[in-house]
């Protein structure tokens, strides 16, 4: 058993037992006293109500208040002669089958219950192991006793006290039974998430299933969601630091290569080699690495800057960076749009701006033919945007890696123009910051780039 159930075990057990020994005290010392209480009330009630009744309703309705308050009443008058009072009180109350050893009124009694007192007192029974409580009243010359048998309770309570004995040492043992069966089975999930939680410390991103319809159950549900969340995060963060390892070797290349030439050239001018083209070669290498570096900067503040979002009718805003680009080229652009041009997203308007640029240069640099294709249209809620061109990539798993930075300088991809090879790595973090869908694929030898924006009212 786990510490945690040892805990409840033991607790809930002291809880109980303490339970059972309190009820014992009570029994003991405070439930004799509250039970002659309540006898004496009844006795007490029924006599305050016969002080109330005239001389010949008490002859004839005594048995009205004995059924009320379930006691024994009767009714004799007052003599002179005490013996004779008690002889007759004895008969009245043994033809009620009140049979009783002590029983007896004094003249003292007789002489305060006729100054208006009513008295009451409690005769033990001796071997009877019983007594009789009495309340006594004087009313219109008849002395009225109402009375009640009542149990000695020491004796009664000893017996049950006994017995509530045998019940503690046999609750005790089911309670400790009962208490580690329930604890056992409230540790087991805690166990079983602990078990998970260590899992998840050491990367190893595991699921509990655990039904118990209750706070444990949604604590499970919680650390589920949480060890998905972070498995993603985990694979996110592997895959960037494994981008990151790419990017610095691409980085590298595309420094050490103008470097090499601007250090090459610079000896040759030390040397007196210089034919007049080397500084224009140094010069032209020094503003290609000042190219890649603002371009490195750009890419860098882009990933930190909030964005700034806005209301932005977003055909209408690619139409006029694509006009730019007709007027400069002679390739064949064909649009296709089943949308509206006042169709409207939630963006920031700069860096839309640059993933639309970005896409079309790419189009216009790599696209084996002079034919680019575009394509606007809606469902669910949602606007769809491509751009497509003829393609030498023929291998889908090529797809994964377009989206780094400097993949312009692998193979797969026209080494015939000029640029920093982040273009494409500017669309996917400007499309991840505003949580839009983006992607590409291959088909027929097009290459087709999308991005997916919430419509909004």
């Amino acid at each position: 058993m786990s510490k945690l159930g040892r805990k409840l075990t033991w607790r809930i057990s002291a809880v109980v037992i303490g339970v059972f020994a309190l009820s014992m005290l009570v029994n003991q010392f405070f439930l004799p006293k509250y039970y002659h209480f309540e006898m004496n009330q009844k006795v007490t009630q029924a006599m305050k109500e016969v002080d109330k009744w005239d001389k010949k309703r008490i002859e004839n309705d005594l048995g009205i208040l004995e059924a009320k308050y379930d006691v024994t009443i009767v009714a004799e008058k007052m003599s002179n002669n005490v013996d004779d009072l008690n002889e007759m009180l004895r008969l009245d109350l043994a033809q009620k089958r009140i049979a009783l050893n002590r029983f007896w009124v004094t003249g003292e009694t007789l002489e305060d219950l006729k100054k208006g007192s009513i008295i009451t007192k409690l005769y033990d029974q001796g071997k009877q192991k019983s007594s009789f409580l009495v309340s006594l009243n004087e009313k219109d010359g008849l002395l009225i006793v109402a009375g009640i048998s009542i149990a000695n309770y020491d004796e009664t309570a000893k017996i049950i006290n006994e017995f509530n004995l045998m019940l503690m040492l046999f609750g005790s043992i089911l309670v400790v039974a009962l208490t580690g069966f329930l604890s056992r089975k409230i540790t087991k999930p805690l166990e079983e998430l602990k078990i998970v939680a260590d899992q998840i410390s050491k990367l190893e991103f595991e699921k509990v299933s655990i039904e118990t319809r209750d706070e444990l159950e949604d604590l499970a549900t919680s650390i589920n969601v949480m060890s998905d969340d972070l498995k993603k995060a985990h694979h996110a963060l592997l895959r960037r630091n494994k981008e990151l390892k790419h990017f610095m070797a691409d980085l590298t290349h595309e420094l050490k290569t103008p470097l090499a030439l601007i250090k090459a050239y610079s000896m040759g001018i030390q040397d007196g080699l210089d034919d007049g083209t080397y500084m224009a070669t140094i010069v032209k290498q020094t503003n290609q690495i000042s190219v890649i570096i603002e371009e490195l900067l750009r890419f860098s503040k882009m990933e930190v800057d909030p964005l700034h979002l806005e209301k932005i009718e977003v055909r209408m805003l690619f139409e006029e960076i694509l006009a730019n680009y007709q007027e400069t080229t002679d390739l064949d652009i064909r649009t296709k749009s089943e949308i509206s041009p006042e169709i409207v997203i939630l963006a920031d308007k700069a860096k839309l701006e640059m993933v639309f640029n970005n896409v079309i240069t790419n189009a216009v640099k790599y696209a084996t033919t002079n034919q680019i294709k575009i394509e606007w249209t809606e469902q669910n809620n949602k606007v769809y945007f491509a751009i497509k061109n003829e393609t030498t990539i023929r291998d889908s798993q090529t797809l994964e890696h377009i989206w780094m930075p400097f993949y312009v300088r692998e193979a797969s991809r026209n080494k015939n123009f000029s640029g920093t090879g982040l273009g494409l790595a500017i669309v996917q973090t400007v499309m991840e910051q505003h949580e839009f869908e983006y992607g590409a694929k291959l088909e027929d030898g097009w290459i087709t780039f999308y991005l997916i924006f919430d419509k909004v009212e």
